[in-house]
């Protein structure tokens, strides 16, 4: 939910989870889209960070402002964190796995992949390899205390499908 204007429509903004406080503008599992190949030139992928919370016993596993009123946690902004959706880090990768297999598909050829990762369980160096398709371009060390989880780092890294043909030209043709 990092997005300033919520209802941009050149956004699609999509999410397997139905009651969130802001609704998803097409509810989709981001592992089996259903979009057709080559759908997309950028996707941006902020999985949970995490596994094995409790659902609606901590702010990053309230969806909404009923859940978070039950706990009197108050407004709390409006990120739900997902991180009571996988019981176990095996769940966690296998989904991050399928997902980036499903983007891979969906992206145009040289199509980017933002990808946000917090090193709270994880390091982004043990996550990376699950991208074996993709070259990292950049690697964005965040460093607000909006994008950090005490001492642990938040990362943006921005992934290039590999193995594609690359757009080229000649400054020839830009001379005539």
């Amino acid at each position: 939910m990092f997005w300033k204007n919520k209802h941009d429509k050149r956004v699609l903004w999509i999410d397997i989870q139905t009651d969130l406080e802001i609704p998803p503008d097409l509810v989709v599992d981001c592992t089996n889209t259903g979009f057709e190949d080559q759908s997309f030139h950028t996707i941006i992928f902020d999985p949970p960070h995490w596994w094995g919370d409790e659902p609606e016993k901590s702010l990053f596993t309230c969806k909404n402002k009923t859940q978070r009123k039950k706990l009197s946690i108050g407004d709390g902004g409006l990120a739900y964190y997902g991180t009571d959706v996988y019981k176990s880090k095996s769940e966690l990768i296998n989904f991050i796995h399928k997902s980036q297999v499903e983007f891979y598909r969906i992206l145009w050829d040289n199509g980017i992949l933002w990808f946000n990762w917090s090193d709270v369980k994880i390091p982004v160096r043990k996550i990376l390899p699950i991208f074996s398709n993709w070259e990292v371009m950049i690697e964005l060390q965040i460093g607000s205390n909006l994008q950090t989880m005490g001492n642990k780092q938040n990362w943006w890294v921005m992934l290039m499908k590999k193995d594609r043909p690359m757009w080229q030209s000649s400054l020839g043709e830009y001379r005539k």
